[in-house]
């Protein structure tokens, strides 16, 4: 009885600091959201925003048609700050129009972002316990980028001996 006791309170504890732990988690994606009130934040921001959509930048794991949607966001964005100069000085549908745009563009920017944390909770396999589990977006698509490069290379032809189809003579 007594062990059925320990075995529950250590459960418990092990659970509260998991929940405590995600409950304080950082919530660090939305940092860098695209959002300027005037041309000139607006230039740095979408240079940054250009530059982080680069191999190796924040937000390099972009799909192409997304990186196509936010070039277009951005050009009506520059377009409305041409226009205008300032936020403070665009009419109430300007107003709206930027606002829709950085909404488009800051919910890309955030699905893609390689350093946004993915936590999952699921049983193991052999296991009918859950257990909760963390990676980044960028761990996520470079493991799935393994797993495939791992894939076609177990489909290829194994090279020995005089096996015509790998170069052999």
């Amino acid at each position: 009885m007594k062990t059925i006791a320990r075995v529950v309170a250590a459960f418990a504890v092990m659970a509260s600091v998991c929940v405590c732990g995600l409950a304080f988690a950082k919530e660090h994606y939305r940092e860098g959201s695209v959002k300027a009130d005037t041309k000139e934040a607006f230039e740095t921001l979408a240079a940054s925003v250009r530059r982080d959509m680069q191999p190796g930048g924040k937000y390099e794991y972009i799909k192409p048609d997304e990186a196509k949607t936010v070039e277009k966001k951005l050009g009506e964005m520059d377009k409305l700050f041409e226009d205008s100069g300032a936020v403070a000085n665009m009419k109430e549908d300007q107003k709206i129009a930027l606002f829709n745009a950085q909404e488009t563009v800051n919910s890309i920017l955030t699905l893609r972002d390689r350093d946004r944390v993915i936590c999952k909770k699921e049983a193991p396999v052999g296991s009918h316990i859950p257990v909760t589990t963390c990676h980044t977006y960028g761990q996520e698509v470079e493991a799935r980028e393994g797993s495939k490069k791992l894939m076609d290379d177990w489909g290829r032809p194994l090279c020995v001996g005089s096996n015509l189809a790998c170069g052999g003579k």
